[in-house]
């Protein structure tokens, strides 16, 4: 028998409250083995992964009686769902939602130390990383791939953060950036409203910040292949990309992979605000690939300093303001992946 329904915990942070005693008060029986956690988070896509519940529900009795369904209710909830997972009896972790609910969950397998897999359902309003593994948005079709037999290991970026008082480190699986898109992520944060959140109110809301924006100076030092470079310049702003994708399948960055050990970063110059109006539809295609004052550098790491108050967002998730250091960790993560592209990367590691 499926059993699934709402934590009524107090929020993580309390003293005395433990995930896996709320977990197992609400499922009143541990997990079989080779059983999977669906990690919801209603909200996400303005409101479309709370929708599928339903239907999830009823997937999951005919072909995983053994799963288990929770739903989020408060920031950072997945990640400790996904922290104690292994300790609850679960084989895997699946992230349903979009790309803010799969970064709390591979944070919180990489902190209980990175013993399970994280699967994805994508139903949010970005899904990035999931394009970037080649996974289907089609429900029926991601559901299959998440209670397969598929695996690969992924890299992961982790950004550091401090203040002077207080050091913050999160890792991010599809993209970072700095400037302009985390200005427009810090504004999409704040919207309730699901038109607000969905493509026309991401346009309108970049539109209405790149009519008041200013380029960012900012102070760069990146570790390449070639060894180490520093610059100064000023930008529209700067992606971190560990995939092709970000913003809702713009390809920021169209070489990137997610299995090569290294972080793409794209540098949009000092472009006015007509010229960076006219270039960001062809986001989405990579045709600012070729535009002069687009450049990408190949990174194992990175630092950004400059304007105070220049934001940050990881995997579209506000993350405070500059100054920021990235790198990556080579294959971190184990991703469950539809069997082609586990084909694919096993030939390209030779394993």
């Amino acid at each position: 028998m499926l059993a699934a329904g709402r934590l009524a915990p107090p929020l993580p942070g309390v003293d005395g409250w433990s995930p896996l005693d709320a977990m197992a008060r609400t499922i009143r029986s541990m997990p079989e083995v080779s059983a999977p956690l669906f990690v919801v988070n209603p909200v996400a896509g303005r409101g479309r992964a709370g929708q599928i519940l339903p239907w999830l529900r009823g997937e999951l009795r005919r072909r995983s009686p053994a799963a288990r369904i929770v739903e989020t209710e408060a920031a950072g909830h997945a990640v400790a769902l996904a922290r104690d997972a292994a300790r609850a009896g679960f084989d895997r972790v699946v992230a349903v939602g979009g790309d803010g609910t799969a970064q709390e969950v591979l944070n919180g397998l990489l902190d209980g130390g990175g013993l399970l897999p994280m699967a994805l359902l994508p139903r949010g309003s970005g899904n990035d990383l999931a394009r970037g593994v080649g996974l289907s948005l089609g429900l029926d079709d991601a559901l299959t791939v998440a209670l397969g037999s598929g695996r690969t290991r992924v890299d992961v970026g982790r950004a550091t953060r401090s203040d002077g008082s207080e050091t913050t480190v999160r890792h991010f699986g599809a993209a970072g950036g700095v400037g302009f898109d985390a200005q427009v992520a810090a504004v999409m944060a704040g919207r309730h409203q699901a038109w607000q959140r969905g493509r026309i109110g991401y346009a309108l809301s970049t539109i209405w910040e790149l009519q008041r924006y200013q380029n960012r100076s900012l102070q760069l030092t990146f570790e390449t292949a070639d060894g180490s470079r520093e610059e100064e310049r000023r930008v529209l702003f700067v992606a971190i990309a560990n995939g092709a994708y970000y913003g809702g399948g713009m390809q920021i960055c169209p070489a990137a992979t997610v299995s090569d050990g290294w972080l793409d970063v794209c540098l949009v110059g000092d472009l006015s605000r007509f010229e960076a109006l006219r270039q960001l539809p062809g986001l989405y295609r990579g045709a600012h690939a070729t535009h002069p004052a687009v450049e990408f550098v190949r990174v194992r790491w990175l630092e950004i300093s400059g304007d105070a108050d220049t934001r940050i967002h990881l995997d579209g998730e506000p993350f405070g303001v500059l100054p920021l250091q990235v790198e990556v960790v080579p294959l971190a993560l184990t991703l469950v992946v539809p069997a082609a592209t586990q084909e694919r990367a096993s030939g390209a590691t030779g394993t």
